[in-house]
């Protein structure tokens, strides 16, 4: 199976001489987080929501809003993207381009042309989405349908991962905070004891700190949840959390953890078990994506910690391009 069979060709593109404003736009409107970065039409690099949160001034009582509005619309996406991307090109084989992105810890990889030309983009849910529902009658000449044995890739019991990382209700908030930053997770399963009760979004503990920072008139400590936890103080996990949403069993065949991913547009389900549906761990997309990878095999070390946010990278003075089928 290629690329070409999972890639969307409707990549979300911005240039890099666009105001940052116009990013934050565009991917609250469009709810997408991460933007292709074009210059001349040339891919030169990627903008996360992680780069924009980190580059985006702060509110504060020394500063208005036209301040603030100012600030903002001065900088330009080519500061702050993210110039090391690893590329695919359509006619390469999924399945080393999967490797890539749980290797370099990338949740999607731009695919080219030989020429450089953008054609469009390969995510982790659109791998998901090719192994799960191939649409019918796309399916290609080339494509072997054995390397999606998706009804014999065994249970979620087989790949989840036990030893996942929660947080209690009645647990400080600033603490959770500080857990989530630690662990780069997105979402935290809340449970009491061994049962779950919700789950705790990396986002709405941030908009908690951006609430309290403008009630308050304070001056922000620092870019990140770690230096604003003092925002959080008297509050805990059970002001924030909220219903897990979608779970499976430990027990479903892993297909059916594949299609709840789908349908709940999630890189993550709780793992519960018994009648009391006890909370026993999680199954991730990457644990997936390592099982299609695989077989039936489970993987080594698969953790919780697999679909963390994209990893920050150092900025250089010119793009690095790096195809995933090269040398690295």
């Amino acid at each position: 199976m290629l690329v070409r069979n999972a890639m969307q060709t409707k990549a979300v593109t911005i240039d890099a001489q666009d105001a940052l404003p116009k990013a934050v736009v565009m991917m609250q409107t469009l709810g997408v987080r991460r933007l292709l970065v074009l210059s001349g039409g040339t891919l030169v690099g990627l903008l996360t929501d992680g780069e924009v949160e980190r580059a985006l001034p702060q509110m504060s009582d020394q500063r208005t809003p036209w301040e603030f509005l100012c600030l903002a619309g001065s900088l330009q996406v080519g500061e702050i993207m993210r110039r090391d991307l690893f590329t695919v090109r359509p006619d390469d084989d999924l399945r080393q381009a999967i490797t890539t992105t749980l290797e370099r810890h990338v949740g999607g990889l731009p695919v080219l042309y030989e020429d450089g030309t953008l054609v469009g983009i390969l995510t982790l849910t659109d791998v998901l989405r090719a192994a799960v529902t191939p649409e019918p009658g796309s399916v290609p000449p080339d494509w072997d349908r054995s390397d999606w044995d998706t009804a014999n890739l065994g249970t979620v019991r087989e790949h989840m991962s036990g030893e996942a990382v929660t947080v209690s209700p009645d647990m400080p908030l600033a603490e959770a905070a500080a857990r989530l930053v630690v662990t780069r997770l997105r979402v935290l399963p809340v449970t009491q004891g061994r049962t779950l009760l919700g789950v705790l979004h990396q986002q709405d503990v941030r908009a908690a700190v951006d609430h309290q920072q403008v009630a308050h008139g304070s001056v922000l400590r620092g870019p990140g949840l770690m230096e604003n936890r003092f925002f959080l103080q008297g509050k805990t996990v059970r002001d924030l959390m909220c219903p897990p949403g979608a779970e499976v069993s430990v027990d479903a065949p892993l297909l059916e953890a594949m299609r709840a991913m789908l349908k709940a547009d999630v890189h993550g389900l709780p793992v519960v078990g018994g009648e009391s549906h006890e909370f026993l761990g999680v199954i991730t997309i990457s644990d997936i994506l390592r099982a299609l990878l695989t077989g039936s095999q489970p993987p080594d070390g698969a953790s919780q910690a697999a679909d963390s946010t994209d990893p920050a990278t150092t900025l250089t003075t010119t793009p690095t391009i790096t195809t995933a089928t090269g040398d690295h």
